[in-house]
């Protein structure tokens, strides 16, 4: 019904019209004195007449509503808009969708320089990354030869480069889609321990005790993407720990928690740790925080389907849980 009133609203002009003209024809055959039944039957039937036609319009009317509605509902790449569109019924209608067409032909190509332009950035990124790391092998090698204080803080500040490095390639594999998913069922201990000696050095040398049990559990994932996920949550765990332990966990629900006793996160700060940019105070505080880290964690687990949660009291530490709870895959 609703909708039946915007039409009428729609059809405004043409009604007012019609009743403009029955007030028209009544007040000039009283002028000439002509019975008022010469005005009202020949206005009834006209009225009459203007109703079905009025009905008629409100179908063919429903009907293109129904058609664009469709149309607005449509999911992915849309075809060709000329093709989809109904049947202009007017001029303007046909001018409307010849400037439509125009205007998707120009956002067309403009979307492929587009895609072109930020395909040839992905590439340079990716190939920079796999250059930088043949000088960073070359001076860990360097910097192993003499086991000096000054080595060791050049290695820890070379690890932290390395790191970087690889984030700035996670960050542009991460716009491609699923294409980069090897999704398959992985043993998750080994996951974990090739992530714990990666960063075997940073706590021993800010001497944080590391507490892992092992765990049987085997999980479907995508190994290279969880250990990106797991290697970002120890690296802010040894960041953010001045003294104290870092527990790595897993209980019977397939739940994965990274636990530290550090500085914690502020509850204002709380909501927004997984936003891009976002330090918060902490982060303002060290003053080395990108505020990538965390966000691109969040990324990765929605991208394989695992949900990242967070906890944490300020002055305590916190705790990063990812839900590993299998889920049914099916082929494509």
């Amino acid at each position: 019904m609703k909708r039946f009133f915007r039409y009428v609203y729609d059809s405004r002009g043409i009604c007012v019209w019609a009743v403009l003209s029955g007030v028209v024809f009544a007040v000039v055959f009283a002028l000439y004195g002509i019975r008022m039944e010469a005005v009202w039957y020949p206005v009834l039937i006209s009225a009459l007449f203007g109703v079905i036609m009025l009905a008629a319009g409100f179908v063919r009317y429903e009907k293109r509503h129904r058609e664009m509605e469709r149309v607005l509902s449509s999911e992915g790449i849309l075809p060709d808009v000329t093709d989809i569109l109904p049947k202009a019924e007017s001029l303007a209608e046909e001018d409307y969708q010849d400037l439509l067409g125009k205007m998707e032909t120009a956002y067309r190509k403009k979307k492929g320089e587009w895609d072109a332009s930020r395909r040839d950035m992905d590439d340079y990124y990716a190939t920079w990354v796999h250059q930088i790391k043949a000088p960073i092998a070359v001076m860990k090698v360097m910097l192993q030869q003499e086991d000096t204080p000054e080595n060791r803080e050049l290695s820890a500040e070379l690890f932290r480069v390395e790191q970087y490095a690889e984030m700035a390639l996670c960050y542009v594999r991460l716009g491609e889609g699923a294409s980069d998913l090897v999704i398959q069922e992985y043993e998750l201990d080994s996951i974990i321990r090739k992530a714990v000696r990666k960063y075997a050095g940073q706590f021993i040398r800010r001497r944080i005790r590391l507490v892992y049990e092992g765990t049987p559990v085997r999980v479907i994932t995508d190994e290279k993407w969880l250990s990106f996920i797991i290697e970002q949550l120890l690296s802010n765990a040894v960041k953010y720990t001045a003294e104290g332990s870092v527990t790595i966990s897993v209980d019977n629900n397939n739940k994965l928690s990274v636990t530290d006793t550090g500085i914690g996160i502020s509850p204002e700060d709380m909501p927004r740790i997984f936003e891009k940019g976002y330090t918060g105070y902490n982060g303002r505080l060290d003053k080395k925080s990108t505020g990538i880290g965390l966000y691109l964690c969040r990324k990765a687990a929605d991208k394989l389907g695992h949900a990242l949660t967070a906890e944490s009291e300020p002055g305590k530490g916190s705790r990063f849980t990812i839900d590993l709870e299998p889920y049914p895959l099916r082929a494509e």
